[in-house]
């Protein structure tokens, strides 16, 4: 899931004037691998993003090399010009060398923390103070123009300047608009080639005083939100105490399904011909795959994650946000973070509620006792990720649990390659004996029952392998790819010629960035990533064998984005018994789960994380938010019934069993992520409306697996598939090559294809929106002619690969391998066409190609006036194809829908989803035809 980026405020900023009174302190500053940070203590922290270079096509451009050594920094560009900085005096001074005439400028963005939304403001320039929307705008655009100072305020008055050189143009969003809950500011900066140097600062103040008798705080001593709508909030200690006997009648009002000691199908192993191995296990029957308890019962594992006493927040530094703070004493000792470093600095408000509650000190074992009867009174029979467990618990309650392997980064000599997440490094030998080492300790977990098997990792960014490991210097996995390149090409002139490089020999690419900008880079790339995905994966199956052999690998928890890829799902399927992906999601993509499953070799599924929010009634943050705790319920049994069903599907997790913080989890300190994810509120109070619905799907569940029930469907668009199925449409040829002048005289006589309001993908209405088109070719050219009807139309202010944000087309296109799904192909293309063209010729952008091509684009406006017209001319050459008759292609158009000109607010798709542009696997097709 995202909690990586929600718990970061993350900026990019140049200034070259000082902040007035103030900036930061020199002690606030560091260098990391990433970028720049600044820690405000008590106000947060920004991650600042290393500059980049702009080029004239307004492309950035690619840090090939990164050198980071304590307070100094050096940064160099794919084709040439570097910049070093050094942080000196409160500031870090940025000194560009060697750049090549075709950068343009600097371009620089910051992410600001939805938490903004509760009472934060901004002002840029000379603007008036203004509040960020808490709810979705009906605009994204906050603000757009030349100024030269932002101005930050916290939600508890705590400033934070930013200024930039003269001439930057500046633009604030609300993500919510492209479904991210977070605020986005960017702004653009020419380069000045006679004065290159900048330097970034940032300043800031702390929150004033407030006035006498006023509250300062935010959080009650219940730690709820204060001023927030909460459905289930307490205003008093009795109440906690009176829940303890409301709670005894609630559940014992509760009538979940008998089931066997794990929460099995009971007597189903004997009706099934399963098998009894005293162990967790996968079989195949009919077709179908089944988690086997150790009974030999079937069993789908309905899991909760962070099933222990963990729900801390970071107090220390900000004591006054809080009403009351659980006292460092006996009675609430175990409210407080057990790690020596956080002890005195994190807090638990729901374990300490807990306290008051039930009158004595929480443990690990009397916490997930009682959890355990709970959870399974709402038809949950199992522990998921992020659960360090008491055993003997689990094995007195038989409740089964599942663990993941010392993989992760931050084990002791395990280190993450650098840029790609939770991927360590299979060719270096003290990495490789190191996990060795660490998986010797899971020896111990050999014969227990309860345990039903490891995750791998959980996130990686395996994506970024091909992109990343050619970047890096003298490692050795970049020593491997070097081997790799010599035993293919024999001689370094022909590599240099492949790649498109110039290097003396092979041990000279060993310690500079390798540019992937040829087809045969790409290739080559492919060809070891998968070399490296072999070794990673046979190399953690044998090692977790040679320490326990009676427990599954269960995947590593792959977001939906790094599971789209069939080669990685194809080598990882090999050597794991069970697939994982994090599936957050709204409506359930069956094609993509069935992608999946058929690309790891058809192994059986665990969708290990996913969860909805309502923050309109509970006080926390919102993540797939939808509008109240019932329905957080109603697509919980969405979710799981739509899935449960698939056959392959075997087990889900749902992140979490109590909610974030509402001022954020601990380990981010003052930035933490802080949804409504629980099952219970920081209160220790069940959200009953949302779990009345989803005890209907676990109570049933393998009514749903095992007796053909009908799986529920949640009547609500966000939670309906869109997809068009694979609709086709024949590209005509013509005699000669057609006049792009919006007309459609010279057209062959094709009748059209319809995009309706019903193939709306983005926004929540199309509107009157809709298109019709036609396609045709000659040799030089694909030509299309599409004419859109649009209340507000040729709406777009923006430029090349920002065309999307205004009225206008994306063309998808790719002619390889078109029965494979997936991310993009390297010959695939994205084309944009923006109809904002007051002269009638329209922009063209490449979205996704190494250089942008020439383009015949005509725009017109209807002459009814309720539309406007796009044709165009698209060079063959640069799709790469020489169409035969009959050849047959991925293809698929949007239309991008704005009432401004400045953002999008719909976009309609003719037979894709609103993810087209990083997934080919729901495209159309189109065919060479007469």
């Amino acid at each position: 899931m995202l909690r990586e980026l929600r718990r970061k405020i993350i900026g990019v900023f140049c200034a070259v004037s000082l902040l007035g009174s103030f900036c930061a302190d020199a002690e606030t500053l560091s260098l990391s691998n990433e970028g720049i940070v600044i820690d405000k203590g008590a106000d947060g922290k920004f991650e600042i993003t290393y500059p980049v270079f702009v080029d004239n096509a307004n492309k950035n451009v690619k840090i090939m090399d990164k050198s980071v050594k304590g307070s100094k920094a050096t940064l160099k560009f794919e084709g040439g010009g570097q910049i070093d900085l050094e942080l000196k005096g409160g500031e870090v001074q940025c000194s560009p060398s060697d750049v090549p005439g075709n950068i343009a400028k600097f371009g620089c963005s910051m992410q600001i923390s939805n938490e903004y939304g509760r009472g934060g403001k901004w002002i840029i320039g000379g603007t008036d103070e203004k509040e960020f929307p808490k709810a979705k705008p009906d605009k994204p655009f906050l603000f757009q123009g030349n100024q030269s100072k932002l101005i930050l305020i916290s939600p508890s008055g705590a400033r934070t300047e930013f200024a930039i050189p003269e001439y930057s143009y500046q633009q604030l969003q609300d993500n919510r608009e492209w479904g991210w809950n977070i605020y986005q500011w960017h702004f653009w900066t020419p380069f000045n080639k006679d004065n290159p140097n900048f330097a970034i600062r940032v300043g800031g103040a702390a929150a004033p005083a407030p006035a006498a008798g006023t509250p300062v705080f935010r959080v009650d001593r219940f730690g709820q939100i204060v001023k927030e709508k909460i459905v289930n909030r307490i205003s008093g200690e009795d109440e906690l105490k009176k829940d303890v006997e409301d709670e005894k009648a609630y559940y014992e009002s509760l009538k979940p399904p008998v089931f066997d000691r794990f929460g099995g199908l009971p007597d189903s192993g004997a009706k099934m011909g399963l098998n009894k191995t005293g162990f967790f296990h996968v079989e195949k029957k009919d077709g179908k795959w089944i988690l086997v308890n150790p009974d030999g019962n079937a069993f789908f594992h309905l899991g909760v994650c962070s099933f222990g006493p963990v729900s801390w927040t970071y107090v220390e530094g900000r004591e006054s946000t809080f009403e009351w703070i659980p006292p460092h004493d006996k009675t609430y000792e175990s409210a407080w973070s057990p790690d020596k470093w956080w002890n005195s600095k994190a807090v638990s408000y729901q374990l300490a509620n807990m306290i008051r509650k039930y009158g004595e000190p929480v443990t690990m074992a009397n916490f997930q006792d009682r959890m355990i009867d709970r959870v399974r009174k709402w038809g949950f029979n199992s522990v998921g990720a992020f659960s360090g467990v008491d055993r003997e618990t689990m094995t007195k309650k038989n409740f089964p649990y599942v663990s993941a392997l010392p993989s992760a980064s931050g084990w002791n000599g395990i280190q993450s390659l650098p840029d790609i997440r939770e991927t360590f490094d299979p060719f270096d030998e003290k990495t490789v004996a190191e996990f060795d080492k660490q998986c010797s300790n899971i020896a111990k977990n050999a014969d227990d029952p309860m345990l039903i098997g490891y995750f791998i990792t959980n996130e990686p960014t395996h994506e970024a392998v091909p992109r990343v490991i050619p970047t890096l210097k003298n490692v050795p996995v970049k020593k491997r790819l070097v081997q790799f390149l010599e035993e293919k090409y024999k001689t370094v002139d022909a590599c240099n010629k492949a790649w498109k490089m110039n290097h003396p020999d092979f041990k000279a690419m060993e310690g500079v960035g390798l540019p992937v900008t040829t087809k045969e880079a790409s290739e080559d790339m492919q060809a070891f990533t998968a070399f490296f995905f072999e070794t990673l994966f046979k190399l953690t199956y044998d090692t977790v064998k040679k320490y326990d052999r009676n427990h599954m690998i269960i995947g590593s928890r792959w977001q939906p984005s790094t599971a789209n890829n069939e080669q990685l799902c194809r080598i990882a399927g090999k050597y794991t018994d069970i697939v994982s992906v994090n599936y957050y999601t709204y409506g359930v993509d069956k094609d993509y789960l069935d992608r999946i499953y058929k690309w790891s070799g058809e192994k059986p599924m665990f969708l290990s994380e996913f969860y909805w929010s309502s923050s309109s009634d509970s006080g926390v943050g919102p993540f797939k938010d939808v509008n109240n705790q019932q329905e957080r319920g109603l697509a919980y049994r969405n979710y799981l019934e739509n899935t449960a069903s698939l056959g392959y599907v075997v087990g889900v997790e749902w992140f979490t069993l109590v909610d974030a913080p509402c001022m954020g989890v601990f380990y981010s300190k003052y930035d933490g992520e802080r949804p409504n994810c629980g099952l219970i509120s920081v209160t220790d109070r069940p959200w009953k409306d949302m779990l009345a619905e989803m005890m209907k799907s676990n109570y049933e569940i393998y009514k749903l697996e095992f007796e053909g029930k009908k799986p529920f469907v949640f009547d609500d668009p966000r939670f309906s598939s869109k997809a068009g199925g694979k609709q086709k449409i024949t590209v005509a040829r013509t005699p000669s090559p057609m006049k792009i002048d919006g007309e459609r005289g010279d057209w062959p006589g094709l009748p059209p294809e319809m995009i309706s309001g019903k193939r709306l993908v983005e926004g929540a209405s199309a509107g009157e929106a809709e298109a019709n088109f036609r396609l045709a070719y000659d040799d030089s050219n694909l030509y299309i002619h599409v004419e859109v009807t649009d209340a507000t139309p040729m709406q777009n202010k923006n430029t090349k690969d920002m065309l999307w944000s205004g009225d206008g087309l994306e063309l998808f296109i790719g002619s390889e391998n078109i029965e494979q799904g997936g991310a993009l192909r390297f010959t695939d293309r994205q084309i944009l066409l923006g109809a904002g063209a007051p002269d009638g010729k329209g922009q063209v952008w490449f979205a996704n190609s190494p250089e942008q091509v020439e383009c015949k684009m005509a725009v017109v406006p209807r002459v009814d006036g309720k539309g406007y017209v796009i044709e165009a001319a698209i060079p063959l050459s640069a799709l790469g194809l020489k169409p035969k008759k009959g050849q047959e292609i991925l293809f698929d158009l949007a239309v991008d829908n704005s009432a401004d000109g400045k953002g999008r607010k719909s976009q309609l798709m003719w037979n894709g989803i609103s993810r087209n542009s990083s997934d080919r696997s729901a495209w159309g097709r189109a065919v060479f035809g007469e």
